[in-house]
């Protein structure tokens, strides 16, 4: 039989130290809680980390800190002082030899595309309907939204390269934010304001770290004091007795009492760690969801910078990759004086050749790459290594939504496991949305803890 005591006797258990699972004990930790945090890998930050190559620092991911929760930004802006510095870096697509700005800025595009283009483009913005908010998927909220051509040139081929799956196949909420605000009033207000009157969503600010992205893991990490927090900690088992979360098992061998339960852990995995397992319906669901891993190739460059860009986007199919994104961009420290860093990613499914393909060949791709947009020439490149980013992004299919509901229904079963993060809870979102809701979760939390006590 379960105990009420439970609950405070035992620390909270945070399983995973990425943002999420970092910001869970850091606001826990200010109510007071006692804390334990375990990380599979040798190091936290989990996809939002900054690694280094001799004198060149990259981040796993084209990661950026939005000031869009001020309780938050504050909070970061208090563990890294001086080091957070708000950055202007627009990113852009690589277009038949041009640069458009993305998201796209309708003043940018009537100065690079085509007058036919152009034209078709406008007759577009008067003629589509405009009624995407009840789209049944992707490609149909990108052409109603945007027409047929500016979503065919920029979104739709794009969109099913990074995601591995069809246009029609994925759901409308794949893009997240970040292409709202292109209507019609924003269209006619840049092209007649030009280049100085830019719809808030084109904004190209946000904030960076001087040491990198994962500088805001590492600073959250020591508030949260590293006595709590154990590195190389693999969750192998979460025995349960059907209500409840007994024991989480530990490389193995080493099984540990739980009180209350913070996972960051994919949702896929909770499910799969489970000890007795779920039924073989909430299996076979769980087997059905997807997730999409990334492979990233590094790059050190002997030339002071590549480009301007906080990432540069590569829609066409023929071009493995997605996008470019320089963390010198983001802060000169990021490489050496007269040199640069630059890190390309290539979306893979896990049982494909894109994800066993050889290091070299992959290096070699990438390098390519760069000579055929003339970014480099001769032998710029002076050091190179290769990452590996798995359950980089939850694949929203159409009714994945759905299928998760249904895995998170069965998982609020157990009264002392909650779920926090991109991957745990099976949806997109940003650094400053978890904080958020990591101090959100800790105030329940410890509201509950002080009534039970």
């Amino acid at each position: 039989m379960s105990t009420n005591t439970d609950i405070v006797d035992a620390p909270l258990t945070v399983l995973g130290g990425g943002p999420a699972g970092l910001a869970t004990g850091f606001y826990a930790r200010r109510h007071g809680l006692d804390v334990r945090l375990f990380e599979a890998a040798d190091a936290v930050g989990g996809n939002a980390r900054t690694l280094q190559m001799g004198p060149f620092r990259y981040d796993t991911g084209a990661h950026r800190f939005h000031d869009k929760n001020p309780r938050v930004t504050a909070d970061v802006k208090a563990l890294l002082g001086d080091d957070l510095r708000r950055i202007d870096a627009p990113s852009q697509i690589a277009w038949r030899g041009r640069r458009i700005d993305f998201p796209l800025a309708p003043y940018d595009l009537l100065r690079k595309l085509p007058l036919s283009l152009l034209a078709r483009i406008a007759w577009e913005q008067l003629s589509i309907p405009r009624v995407a908010d009840d789209a049944d998927h992707f490609e149909e909220m990108a052409l109603q939204s945007y027409g047929p051509t500016l979503a065919r040139l920029f979104l739709l081929s794009y969109t099913e390269k990074l995601w591995g799956a069809n246009a029609d196949r994925l759901s409308p909420h794949v893009a997240g934010d970040r292409l709202e605000g292109l209507d019609l009033k924003t269209f006619f207000l840049e092209a007649l304001g030009g280049g100085t009157t830019k719809a808030r969503h084109l904004d190209g600010s946000f904030y960076y770290p001087k040491h990198g992205y994962g500088q805001i893991a590492e600073a959250t990490a020591e508030a949260l004091g590293r006595e709590h927090i154990r590195t190389g900690a693999r969750v192998s088992k979460l025995a349960h007795d059907g209500h409840r979360l007994r024991r989480v098992t530990i490389n193995e061998d080493e099984p540990v009492h739980t009180g209350t339960v913070v996972s960051t852990l994919p949702l896929t995995l909770i499910l799969r760690l489970l000890d007795p397992p779920p039924p073989d319906d909430i299996q076979a669901l769980a087997e059905s969801i997807r997730f999409r891993h990334l492979r990233l190739v590094v790059l050190g460059l002997d030339c002071p910078r590549l480009t301007p860009n906080a990432s540069l986007y590569f829609p066409h199919r023929s071009v493995p990759f997605t996008r470019l994104y320089e963390p010198k961009n983001r802060s000169p420290d990021m490489a050496p004086d007269g040199q640069t860093v630059v890190v390309l990613e290539r979306p893979c499914h896990p049982d494909t050749t894109a994800w066993t393909q050889p290091d070299d060949t992959l290096r070699a791709e990438a390098v390519s790459l760069l000579a055929d947009h003339s970014l480099i020439e001769g032998d710029e490149v002076v050091a190179s290594t290769h990452h590996e980013v798995p359950f980089a992004y939850p694949i929203l299919e159409v009714g994945a939504e759905e299928k998760a509901a249904r895995l998170k229904q069965y998982l609020d079963r157990f009264d002392n496991l909650y779920r926090l993060g991109r991957s745990a809870d099976f949806t997109y979102t940003h650094v400053h949305n978890l904080y958020a809701q990591a101090r959100r979760l800790t105030d329940r939390i410890a509201t509950r803890s002080e009534s039970v006590a």
